[in-house]
């Protein structure tokens, strides 16, 4: 009877180890977290770290806020989720809706647009990048081609990013003949959802003027954009 209950014991014990293990925690004092094995450990030099995926990120003993080994399950996806590094150049592409809000002239706006946006940016620091942005608009009868610098700022950098931005540009018409652009503008913020340290999914809600001239009638107007897309 020990021997069974032994037996059994030691086959739960076997059970309850299965799928867990241990991996290497690096938090940063910016709120990012990173996961994988440690290659050199924290001294005064700073800690080497190798996520699952093979990347190797090197952060000075300033950076980091302490570093830990936890048990993990081999089947948690979120241990292989980590935060868009934020380094370097960078580029958005998000499509996006704009509902017409206030008015034009003295009536009300009711004309909406689709659109097609990519900004090609550059990271100056993790918090703040600096871009070109280019665009296809359809708005009914007539398109625009927006042509803007972009700002954005990262108050923090984790799995779940908040985000804000800035643009102005210039809403060109040259797909159509009549049609005149003019100046844009645009402010807003969202959030960064991070895939890996080259991928994210972004989401935000703003608000955009834009100018421009059908002919004779002046249509400038304040528009209400909502954006989804991709960041590598």
């Amino acid at each position: 009877m020990k021997t069974i209950l032994l037996t059994l014991l030691m086959v739960l014990s076997g059970l309850a180890a299965f799928g867990q293990d241990k991996i290497d925690v690096v938090y940063l004092k910016d709120g990012r977290v990173i996961k994988g094995s440690i290659i050199k450990p924290l001294d005064a030099n700073g800690v080497q770290i190798m996520t699952t995926e093979s990347d190797v990120y090197t952060f000075s003993a300033a950076e980091v806020s302490r570093v830990t080994r936890e048990e993990i399950q081999h089947d948690n996806l979120r241990n292989k989720v980590f935060v868009h590094d934020g380094k370097g150049f960078t580029n958005i592409t998000t499509l996006g809706y704009g509902f017409g809000i206030g008015s034009v002239g003295d009536a009300n706006n009711e004309e909406d647009y689709f659109a097609l946006h990519t900004v090609n940016g550059f990271h100056i620091n993790r918090m703040i990048s600096l871009g070109l942005g280019l665009g296809v608009e359809g708005y009914g009868d007539y398109e625009l081609i927006p042509l803007y610098a972009d700002i954005r700022v990262y108050p923090s950098l984790t799995e779940w990013a908040p985000f804000f931005y800035g643009n102005l540009g210039y809403g060109l018409g040259v797909l159509e003949k009549d049609v005149d652009g003019g100046l844009m503008a645009g402010l807003g913020g969202g959030i960064q959802r991070s895939v890996n340290p080259n991928l994210a999914l972004v989401a935000s809600i703003g608000y955009r003027y834009q100018e421009n001239t059908t002919g004779t009638t002046d249509l400038n107007a304040s528009y209400l954009q909502l954006s989804v897309g991709v960041k590598f």
